[in-house]
């Protein structure tokens, strides 16, 4: 009696490893994928919140407008986009939306008022 594998068992036993591989594969891709959007988020929205926290900080409402500039942080390039509305005669809406690229976007918004 001969011993080792037949050319079947091998075959089954390669074909069992390549879905193994497959799908571990296709889980890393998609956990880098996963792990890469939120840092996308969590970088945007903290730039919004910086945005906002500088804006309480220096106790001057910007004036009525729109302003849009690029900023960079942990290497990702965002947009921040800053725009102040009245609400009334004493208070002040601030809409503060922070995006990278076509993909993620952040929005938060703070009413100032005026005394």
């Amino acid at each position: 009696m001969k011993k080792g594998f037949t050319l079947v068992e091998l075959v089954v036993a390669s074909v069992v490893i390549l879905v193994v591989l497959t799908a571990l594969s296709v889980a890393l891709i998609s956990f880098v994928r996963g792990g890469r959007a939120l840092e996308l988020q969590e970088g945007a929205f903290t730039l919004a919140r910086v945005e906002i926290a500088e804006i309480e900080r220096l106790e001057e409402i910007p004036e009525p407008g729109r302003t849009a500039r690029p900023d960079t942080l942990w290497g990702h390039p965002y947009t921040i986009e800053t725009t102040v509305g009245s609400q009334g005669e004493n208070a002040v809406e601030v809409f503060v939306a922070v995006s990278s690229g076509d993909s993620i976007s952040i929005e938060l918004a703070r009413r100032f008022y005026i005394e």
